[in-house]
């Protein structure tokens, strides 16, 4: 099989995600299915000939989370606290804390991963999912240049975790 790149950044950490809109389900008849870049968060469609994805076939999330283990701080409008991320992307991370947090509430988050110095900062992330201790995060807002750290961040946890495999 063709090694799927990005058009973007030209690099292969690309993703098939899942059909958004008719035109995407109609496009999918002639093999025509989306795909983010997991670095440059780009999406594109693509044609593949020959082959079928079914919606199982897809995790919902648009981006691949990576494991890490590392400490995060956190602060909102009604809790702060700390943590540890135990996987990250770019769309958000799994954070574990003793803390009650509930589904839709707003942090600023600064992460600490190894060997990163400052902290990178994410201005807004909201709660998604709650599975104590777990919590699901997505980042919602980041200035470009923190954005770029965290983009190089996963970048290098992506690129480590690919020579493990």
């Amino acid at each position: 099989m063709k090694q799927i790149l990005c058009p973007k950044c030209g690099k292969d950490f690309v993703r098939r995600t899942r059909r958004e809109g008719l035109h995407e389900y109609l496009l999918s008849v002639v093999y025509v299915y989306p795909f983010r870049c997991q670095l440059c968060t780009r999406r594109f469609l693509r044609l593949e000939l020959g082959k079928r994805y079914n919606e199982s076939t897809v995790d919902k999330r648009q981006y691949e989370r990576v494991a890490a283990t590392f400490p995060v701080t956190f602060v909102g409008n009604k809790a702060s606290g700390a943590g540890t991320i135990t996987r990250i992307s770019l769309g958000g991370c799994a954070l574990e804390s003793q803390l009650k947090l509930m589904e839709g509430m707003l942090f600023n988050l600064r992460l600490q991963p190894p060997d990163v110095n400052p902290a990178i900062n994410v201005e807004t992330a909201i709660v998604r999912s709650v599975r104590p201790p777990v919590i699901g995060l997505e980042f919602l807002r980041s200035t470009p240049t923190e954005q770029f750290r965290l983009i190089q961040f996963v970048a290098g946890l992506l690129t480590a975790h690919r020579n493990v495999e």
